[in-house]
């Protein structure tokens, strides 16, 4: 039972996992008008889909300035508590291991304090009002993983 347990949460990890490595432009490939508005219009559609099967919106600058040190505190620690089960499994069962959103993250957070983490995202909508809806997560890629990792998920190259 614990097993069933503990590989649901798995599932549910890698997916989350998943989508947010895809909503993290990590090609450096130039494109056309049309194509970056196709694109956009997908992932849109994606961050829909996620919002509607977890009956939850995705966390933007919006909501997030409005939040109390200890709420944005929590947020941070579940999302590194996702972080550390990934990256836990992954030790555990080297079948799991692969180059993807996890191991970026423990690379370019490591030993980075929860506060900072919190008055760093903070300072970045307060510094970037025009950007207040852009999700939480795409903050913490783009000021505090991606500037600290050699290598993009699955090895492709960082901009």
């Amino acid at each position: 039972m614990k097993k069933q347990n503990v590989l649901r949460i798995c599932f549910t990890v890698l997916f989350l996992l998943g989508f947010m490595a895809c909503s993290f432009n990590v090609q450096a490939a130039e494109k056309t008008p049309a194509q970056k508005a196709e694109k956009k219009a997908d992932r849109e559609g994606l961050k829909q889909g996620l919002e509607d099967s977890l009956g939850m919106p995705i966390l933007k600058g919006n909501v997030w300035q409005k939040m109390t040190h200890d709420s944005k505190v929590a947020f941070i620690w579940g999302f590194g508590h996702v972080v550390s089960i990934e990256h836990y499994l992954m030790e555990k069962f080297p079948e799991l291991k692969r180059d993807s959103f996890v191991p970026k993250v423990v690379e370019g957070m490591a030993n980075t304090p929860m506060n900072e983490v919190v008055d760093r995202v903070t300072r970045y909508y307060d510094m970037h009002p025009d950007q207040i809806e852009k999700p939480v997560t795409n903050v913490l890629w783009d000021t505090m993983i991606r500037p600290n990792i050699k290598t993009g998920i699955a090895g492709r190259p960082l901009k």
